[in-house]
């Protein structure tokens, strides 16, 4: 076994390629040839990478409780459970996706394939942020006072 997990090095794909698919498909209200279908590759390529990323963590699940701060597990909890969120909702704006690709859709349909983009990008925003939060902890007491860094 490794001794770094993987999931450091895997998570930052799903990340830019969900981000960049979603601003991708915002803009295929308007230049529909291009955008349409590239908006498809990156969100579909962000999936897919973001489920190796998901399944890697249990991994770094292990390491983070090993060799981290006592009050991680908790955060492994949000953050998993924001991860697997945000796998839903980029799992069902590919369905929409395609179906609307397949059948062909009235615009008002590209505004909900939309408005799930974005509910993925806020999961998925909430994941990064809790999985941040492991590695770059908060030291501050309950007072809102920065603590002094012992390393």
């Amino acid at each position: 076994m490794l001794a770094t997990p993987l999931h450091p090095l895997l998570v930052h794909f799903p990340i830019a390629l969900l981000f960049i698919g979603t601003i991708t498909e915002i803009i295929a209200l308007f230049k529909k040839e291009f955008f349409n279908k590239a908006s498809l590759y990156l969100i579909g390529i962000g999936w897919i990478t973001g489920v190796f990323a998901y399944l890697s963590g249990e991994g770094a699940e292990e390491y983070a409780e090993r060799y981290l701060h006592s009050d991680v597990h908790s955060l492994v909890e949000v953050h998993e459970t924001f991860a697997l969120i945000t796998l839903v909702a980029f799992g069902g704006y590919l369905v929409l996706k395609l179906w609307s690709l397949w059948k062909g859709s009235p615009k008002p349909f590209s505004y909900l394939i939309i408005l799930v983009a974005l509910a993925g990008v806020v999961t998925l925003s909430v994941t990064g942020h809790y999985g941040g939060k492991m590695v770059y902890p908060d030291y501050q007491n309950s007072n809102g006072e920065v603590i002094k860094d012992t390393n």
